[in-house]
C-alpha cells in the first residue's frame, strides 16, 4: 500500500518539500544537473520529493516515455555522486495514480549534520557558462517554489538549525554512557498522557458511532490498536499554523527506520481526508490541534480506516485496524509479530523527531494498547516466514507504557520497542521476544 505516496501524483502540486519536472532524457548533462540542484536543496530543506510526469501548471505532461526504465535507483544515485558532497541515497519508486498511470516518485532524505554542497559545474552552455548548477554552492528551496543558491543569512537559518539537531543527536548518542535515566519518572507525566490517550479513546468512539455508513471486516471498536505519546518539555508550543509542515518533515525523517507506503500521522491533502483543525476539548474548549479522521461517514475509499490527533505541545495517538484483517476470509484470524514491531517502532522514531522541535525536551512517555487479539494466532504476511501453529493469545487486550530519556531514543530505541511491544507477542507465547530480534527484523520496517 503507498496510499500516501498517490496522494502526491493524485493531487500534484508544488511545495518547498515538492518539485515537479515533466519527462526529461536523463542522458543529457543539463538535465542532470538540473537534477542535482533540485536534489540538493530539498536535502537541505530537510528532505522532499521529486516528482515527473508533470507540467508547470500541474496538468500531466503528454510526451510520456514508452518505458520508465530510465528512471531508475542507479541513475539518480550517480548524479549525487557526480555532482553533490557529502553523497546519500535517494529512493527511487514508480507510483500508480488512482487514474492507473504510474510516475516516478525520488524521495530525497534531508541533510545530516553537514549541508549538501555542489561538487562542481554543470555543462558549459555556447558561451562558458556553467548550465543548472554552479560548484562550491549551497542550494536551498525558496518560495515560488525553487531550488536557489544561499545569498542571505535569513536562508541559512534553517539549515544552520536542523544541522546543529543533528549534531546534537550525534553529541547525545556519544555522551549515552554517561548520562543517567534519572530524568524519567517526573511527577504528572503519567497522569498527563493516561488523560490525553482516554480522551482520544472517548473521540474515537463517538466518530465510529456516528459513521452509521462504516463497514470493516471485524468490529473496529474492538478490534484495533491505539498508540500514544507525550514530550516533557519547558518550550512554547508550535503555532498551529506551523503543526502541518512540521508533520510533513517528521515524515520526512521516519522513513529512515520505517517505511510501508501508509504512514502514520500523514497529512493527506485530499480536502475530505486532510487534517483539520479541532478544539481539544468535545465541548469546545482546549487549545487548538489537529486531527485526521479516515473513517469518516463510512464512505471513504481509504485503504485503512485511521484516525490521528497531534498537538502542538508535543502529544500525538494514533488508532488504526489491523492490516491482518483486510483478507475477509481471514479477518480476526491472525496477527504479524512484524506488525507489533514495526508499528511500535515506528511511533517511537515519530516521538524522536517530533522532540527535535523543543530544544528543552528531556523525556517521552509511551502507551500503548492492543485490542481485538482473542482467537488471533501469530503468522506472517510473507508466507516465506515460517511461525510454529498453535500461537494464540490468552488475553483479548494489552496495554504496554513506559517513559525514557530523549537520548536513549537515539541510543537504545531497539530496546524501547521490544519493551513496549514484546509483551503484546508474550501473550501469544513468544517468550523470546527481545532487543535482539527488533534489531534482526528492523531492516523489513523499511519496505520501499
Amino acid at each position: 500500500m503507498t496510499p500516501d505516496l498517490a496522494d502526491l501524483v493524485d493531487n500534484p502540486r508544488e511545495a518547498l518539500d515538492i518539485e515537479l519536472k515533466g519527462w526529461l532524457d536523463l542522458n543529457k548533462g543539463v538535465n542532470k544537473a538540473n537534477i542535482a540542484r533540485h536534489i540538493a536543496a530539498l536535502c537541505n530543506y530537510g528532505g522532499g520529493y521529486l516528482i515527473f510526469g508533470f507540467q508547470d501548471d500541474f496538468s500531466v505532461d503528454p510526451d510520456r516515455p514508452a518505458s520508465l526504465d530510465a528512471y531508475n535507483h542507479d541513475a539518480f544515485n550517480a548524479i549525487i555522486k557526480r555532482y553533490l558532497l557529502p553523497t546519500f541515497e535517494c529512493h527511487v519508486l514508480k507510483v500508480a495514480s488512482s487514474a492507473g498511470p504510474e510516475y516516478p516518485v525520488v524521495h530525497v532524505p534531508g541533510h545530516k549534520a553537514t549541508p549538501i554542497c555542489t561538487l562542481r559545474d554543470g555543462p558549459q552552455d555556447a558561451n562558458g557558462k556553467p548550465q543548472g548548477l554552479r560548484s562550491g554552492t549551497y542550494y536551498i528551496r525558496a518560495p515560488g517554489p525553487e531550488s536557489v543558491p544561499i545569498t542571505s543569512p535569513q536562508q541559512w537559518s534553517g539549515l544552520i538549525r536542523r544541522c546543529t539537531l543533528n549534531d546534537r543527536e550525534n553529541l547525545l548518542r556519544e555522551m549515552s554512557h554517561v548520562l543517567q535515566d534519572n530524568q524519567a519518572g517526573l511527577p504528572g507525566v503519567e497522569e498527563r498522557l493516561s488523560a490525553w490517550d482516554k480522551a482520544n479513546e472517548e473521540r474515537f468512539d463517538t466518530l465510529l458511532q456516528a459513521a452509521k455508513d462504516f463497514s470493516w471486516p471485524v468490529p473496529l471498536a474492538g478490534n484495533h490498536y491505539r498508540l500514544s505519546y507525550l514530550i516533557r518539555h519547558e518550550d512554547q508550543s508550535i503555532s498551529i499554523d506551523q503543526l502541518r509542515p512540521v508533520l510533513e518533515e517528521i515524515n520526512n525523517e521516519v522513513r529512515d527506520t520505517v517505511w510501508t507506503g501508509w504512514s502514520m500521522f500523514y497529512p493527506f491533502t485530499r480536502p475530505e481526508i486532510a487534517a483539520t483543525v479541532h478544539p481539544e476539548n468535545p465541548d469546545g474548549t482546549g487549545n487548538d490541534l489537529l486531527e485526521t479522521n479516515l473513517i469518516g461517514n463510512g464512505r471513504f475509499d481509504t485503504s485503512m480506516p485511521d484516525f490521528w490527533r497531534v498537538t502542538p505541545d508535543g502529544r500525538a495517538t494514533l488508532f488504526r485496524g489491523y492490516r491482518e484483517d483486510v483478507r475477509l476470509e481471514e479477518s480476526g484470524s491472525w496477527l504479524s509479530p512484524e506488525t507489533v514491531l514495526r508499528e511500535t517502532a515506528e511511533l517511537v522514531r515519530h516521538a524522536r523527531a517530533f522532540a527535535r522541535h523543543f530544544p528543552t525536551a528531556s523525556t517521552i512517555s509511551f502507551r500503548c494498547t492492543w485490542s481485538g487479539l482473542n482467537g488471533r494466532q501469530i503468522r506472517n504476511f510473507d508466507p516465506s516466514i515460517y511461525w510454529s501453529p498453535g500461537r494464540i493469545a490468552t488475553a483479548d487486550k494489552r496495554v504496554t507504557s513506559g517513559e525514557w530519556p530523549l537520548v536513549k531514543l537515539n541510543t537504545d530505541w531497539h530496546q524501547i520497542v521490544a519493551e513496549l511491544g514484546c509483551p503484546i507477542l508474550n501473550l501469544f507465547g513468544l517468550d523470546f521476544c527481545s532487543a535482539e530480534l527488533v534489531a534482526a527484523m528492523a531492516p523489513r520496517f523499511v519496505k520501499l
